[in-house]
């Protein structure tokens, strides 16, 4: 019987083939047990690493997030700038300024680092450890962006949380629509990893 991990890279491989075609560059999602996530990253590199039928570039966002403006920017502030009245909550402002930012610039830190990749329709990029940005992006956030930037490769998704009643669940926070993603239903836990 086929897990969640063998289907997601099934869809991943048969998107790339162009054995399955999609409207636009295909984005598929599987949801990952939160404390499946690291193991799942490994699996997936490993089949990059060898075992993928097409070429896959494994793109891990928690390496990618210090790089970005807004990360340097908010790690930067002077706790003097919280003083004389500019910010009430240092944490509230600093959530705030990276929910606002950073998908965005993470996504532009993905196509400048691996342009090429995001130029091929054959091309799988895989997106890992997005857990690492809760709660300050979203994968639909990525996914936006990624469109609006019109990144052509097939783009995969492990994202921590669950499928409820169709809609995606990051984190077990309210459950949300993301109508241009092909999803796996079923949820990757560590038992379909033994």
């Amino acid at each position: 019987m086929p897990t969640p991990l063998a289907d997601f890279k099934d869809r991943l491989r048969a998107f790339a083939t162009g054995e399955k075609r999609g409207i636009r560059n295909p984005f598929v999602m599987v949801p990952v047990d939160p404390p499946a996530e690291q193991e799942v990253a490994s699996r997936l590199q490993a089949w990059a690493d060898g075992e993928a039928p097409v070429p896959v570039k494994p793109v891990y966002l928690d390496r990618i997030m210090p790089r970005t403006d807004v990360f340097q920017a908010v790690v930067g502030l002077p706790s003097s700038f919280y003083q004389n009245g500019n910010a009430h909550d240092p944490a509230e402002v600093e959530t705030q300024t990276l929910k606002d930012n950073l998908a965005t610039e993470m996504v532009e830190e993905i196509i400048s680092a691996h342009k090429a990749a995001c130029q091929r329709a054959e091309q799988v990029l895989l997106l890992l450890h997005l857990g690492a940005l809760y709660p300050f992006a979203r994968s639909s956030e990525l996914l936006d962006e990624m469109d609006r930037r019109r990144v052509q490769s097939t783009v995969g998704i492990p994202f921590p949380g669950e499928i409820i009643g169709g809609k995606l669940s990051f984190f077990g926070e309210r459950a949300q629509h993301y109508y241009p993603a092909h999803r796996i239903d079923d949820r990757i836990t560590m038992d379909h990893l033994q």
